[in-house]
Formats: structure tokens, C-alpha cells, sequence
């Protein structure tokens, strides 16, 4: 079913003063990219220009030099992917309705589904709800920034269906609402661009050869219990599989790598340490994270600008960053594997209070001291296959029911060759965020060796090198 009606009538007056005509930009993935007026008309905002200043991968970028793309052109690139896969929808299933409309809005959906992060995107958002105690979601500033940015765009009801599909919600007479965000299995066009993006940045081309046309020439929306979502021909599986080891390749070699974290424990210090006296407009940073408004002055230059101030206040912030400048990064003082079947019992504890209480009196220690985190990589469904929660059909029997790949069936199409015989791996790193003098490490291996815990790590080589 596809989005009309009189209202979008009005869409050529509200453009008049926005530029009339398709724009073509040249993108690093795509080469050529043509984005119709309308959405060229959000882009040409100050909430959207705001995402220049925004780095795709935060402080990746310390790690990878190349990794300083912004989330400017990944947004972009979504709008973009999102146009291709649903002409694609269109051409293949013409039953289905589509209309020029449905794609606009699936564009603005993925143009806009990011407007709402901060500062080095997730290092602020968990410095504000997790430290500051202030309730703010990524997600739920960029339904509010893209709402205002349509409201003079769009009809009303077309910024609800651009908001259901930026936050992939199940919309009435919508078919296609998983494409930008698909909780489902995560194969979604905001998720494709940033796997071939990122790996491009980081690492000069793409680690694994993502053919989107192919993707998506072998994609249909299919309908299983009323449930609407994307269904690939049963050659894709293999090509999926890859896509989801990507995702994990990611996770372990730049997002969580040993050196982004220990750079983004430092960030995330400096932000806190600044919070109460670092002021844009007379504001702080938890006032501005509460407002809107106040929200949208907020890009990654506050960290120059913390720099920058004379501030007394600003004393510790600045100590961080003289160090972040001189390469004195926190270090690994602690890594070991975790047994992911102890994922429930594992969840109760406390591992910072837990390596206090194993702290030995003779190196005592103090919870500013070292930050203990759980590191978790996967391939998009915890310690399940996400190839399982794909369904795939046959175009040469298009009568034959819709299918799930299971484990070691159909070897043909997904070969336990390629299947990992685990789907997730869990780390207990500790950083230090000082010299201890060993203090974090004989904590960490007496915690090891305590009959309590003993059973939540492995004997598994760690994710990371503590040398």
C-alpha cells in the first residue's frame, strides 16, 4: 500500500522557496547521487548541516586516521540507498502500490534518522543519561529535531510515517517499514551504508564485497503472519552471512577496538569533568541535551573549545586532553574472556564493586581509579544466528512457501563452512585510568581465581593485548 492523498498536493507550495530542482552530488561510495527537491530541501537546514560537524565514528578517528567521515554523508548515503532499494520494490512488485511519495518519505526517513546524536555521538549520549542522570536517548532527539524539520515540509501525517520509519516501527498501509532500521535481523539500508562506509575510511575499501544492486535486486517485501518486512531469494544467504560477519569485523577491529574505548573512556572523561562549567550560550551541556534548541549548537567542536577556555573550572578536562594530544591514552591493565552461557547470572554483577573487593590491602584502590566495562560483539542477535530470523523464497517457485535457513539445512545456499560455531563473545576489559603500580591487575586475577566468579571466564585467549 503506498502513501498518498490531497494533502501532498500542497508539497510545490511549500518547496517554493527551497530549491526547485534535483541536486547531484558526488559521493565517495556511490559515485553519483541524485536527491529530489524535497529532500533537498531538509538537507538545506540547519539541523541537518549540523551533522557536518559530527564524526561518523567518534574517536575511531584517533585509530584510524582515514576514519573522519561525518555522519553528514552517511545520512545522505542512507537517503540515497533507501531511494534504490525501494525503486527496486517498485519495479519488481508494482502490486504492492508504490508511488513516488513512498519513497520521498523513505528517503526523508533515512536523511533524518540520525540528527539526534551529540557530540561523538554515543560517548555523549551515555556521559548525559548514564553519569549526568539526565534522561536522553539519541533516538527520541532525532524524532523531535525531525519533526520540526518537516513541519513545513510535509503534512502532518507524512512526518509520522518518516518517524515510524526512522525508529522501524510496524505502520498501517506500510510496507516497507523496516528498511531503514530492521530490528528484525538488522539487514537495513542505515546499517549497510555505515559497514561499506566505515570500512572504506577505515581501511581503504570495503572488507567484504557488499554488491548492493545485487542485494537489493534479489529483494522483496514479503508478508508472514500480517507482518511486512525483507525477504531475499535463497542465493543471498551466503552474501547475508558475510554482511553479519562484517558487522562483527567492525565491532571488533574499530568501534570496540582496545585503542577507541581507552580514547573514548578519555572523551567521555573530559565531557563529564567539563559538564557543570564548559557553558554554549550561557548553557551548560546537560541543559543543552534537555532542549532542542540548545541541542542543535551542540557539535563535536566543543572538544577544541574545552581546550580552548581559560576556565579554572576546566582545570581536570584539561589535564585529560593534554594527555589525549601526547598520546598518554588509558591502558589496558586487565582483558579476559567471558563464557557467554553465563549471560544471566553474568548480568548481576558489578564488576567495578567486584574488583574492589578483590583489591589486595597491600595495593589499595579507588573506584576513579580504573573503569571496568563488558565488551560485546556479535553479529546483530546476541548468541543467535541472525540468518535465522531471514526469510527467503524461491523465485523459480513463486508459489512455494516462505523459508528459514536452519542449521545444517539447506547446505546448498547456507553452507556450515561459513557458519560460526558461535554467534557473540564477551570481554572484561579494566583500564586504568592511572598508573596502579599492578594494583588493577592483582585485583582482576584474584577476582579470576575466586570460586564466586571463576565460572563466568574461559580459558580462551583474550580479545586484546595487555602488553
Amino acid at each position: 500500500m503506498c502513501v498518498c492523498g490531497g494533502a501532498w498536493t500542497k508539497r510545490e507550495e511549500m518547496l517554493r522557496k527551497h530549491r526547485p530542482r534535483e541536486l547531484t552530488i558526488l559521493d565517495r561510495v556511490y559515485e553519483h547521487i541524485s536527491l529530489p527537491p524535497l529532500v533537498v530541501a531538509a538537507i538545506d537546514t540547519p539541523a541537518f548541516q549540523r551533522l557536518r560537524s559530527l564524526h561518523q565514528l567518534g574517536a575511531s578517528s584517533f585509530l584510524y586516521p582515514g576514519a573522519v567521515h561525518t555522519r553528514f554523508e552517511h545520512s545522505i548515503g542512507v537517503a540515497h540507498m533507501a531511494r534504490t532499494l525501494l525503486l527496486n520494490i517498485q519495479h519488481h512488485q508494482p502490486d504492492l502500490g508504490l508511488s513516488e511519495v513512498d519513497i520521498e518519505l523513505g528517503m526523508l526517513a533515512g536523511l533524518l534518522h540520525d540528527v539526534g546524536h551529540g557530540p561523538f555521538s554515543h560517548l555523549f549520549e551515555d556521559v548525559v543519561s548514564r553519569r549526568c542522570g539526565i534522561e536522553f536517548n539519541h533516538e527520541d532527539m532525532s524524532e523531535k529535531i525531525a519533526r520540526r524539520v518537516l513541519r513545513d515540509l510535509v503534512p502532518q501525517t507524512h512526518v509520522d510515517v518518516v518517524v515510524g520509519l526512522m525508529r522501524g516501527k510496524a505502520l498501517l498501509g506500510i510496507t516497507y517499514g523496516e528498511i531503514i532500521s530492521n530490528k528484525r535481523n538488522g539487514i537495513d539500508v542505515d546499517r549497510l551504508d555505515y559497514f561499506i562506509r566505515d570500512s572504506m575510511c577505515c581501511f581503504g575499501k570495503p572488507t567484504v564485497d557488499v554488491r548492493v544492486n545485487r542485494l537489493f535486486n534479489s529483494a522483496r517485501i514479503v508478508c508472514e503472519e500480517g507482518q511486512w518486512q525483507l525477504g531475499f531469494e535463497q542465493k543471498l544467504a551466503l552474501s547475508l552471512r558475510e554482511i553479519f560477519t562484517l558487522r562483527a569485523k567492525l565491532h571488533k577491529n574499530v568501534y570496540q577496538h582496545q585503542v577507541t574505548k581507552a580514547i573514548g573512556h578519555m572523551i567521555g572523561d573530559v565531557i563529564h569533568a567539563a559538564a557543570p562549567h564548559f557553558r554554549v550560550g550561557g548553557h551548560t551541556l546537560v541543559e543543552c541535551a534537555q532542549d532542542e534548541t540548545l541541542f542543535l549548537k551542540l557539535g563535536d567542536w566543543i572538544l577544541e573549545a574545552i581546550e580552548a577556555s581559560e576556565a579554572p573550572h576546566l582545570a581536570e578536562a584539561h589535564a585529560i586532553l593534554h594527555r589525549l594530544r601526547t598520546r598518554d591514552i588509558y591502558r589496558v591493565a586487565y582483558s579476559s574472556a567471558l563464557d557467554i552461557t553465563m549471560r544471566a547470572p553474568m548480568a548481576a554483577v558489578d564488576w567495578p564493586a567486584a574488583i574492589l573487593e578483590h583489591a589486595h590491602p597491600s595495593f589499595p584502590l579507588n573506584a576513579d581509579d580504573f573503569i571496568a566495562e563488558v565488551v560485546v560483539i556479535n553479529q546483530g542477535k546476541g548468541t543467535e544466528d541472525p540468518l535465522e530470523s531471514v526469510l527467503f523464497f524461491n523465485p523459480k517457485k513463486p508459489s512455494q512457501p516462505l523459508t528459514r535457513l536452519k542449521p545444517a539445512e539447506d547446505l546448498k545456499h547456507g553452507s556450515p563452512l561459513f557458519t560460526p560455531l558461535q554467534f557473540e563473545e564477551r570481554t572484561l576489559m579494566v583500564f586504568e585510568r592511572r598508573p596502579t603500580n599492578g594494583a588493577v591487575q592483582r585485583a582482576c586475577e584474584r577476582l579470576n581465581a575466586d570460586p564466586k566468579y571463576a565460572a563466568f571466564f574461559t580459558d580462551s585467549l583474550p580479545f586484546y593485548n595487555t602488553k
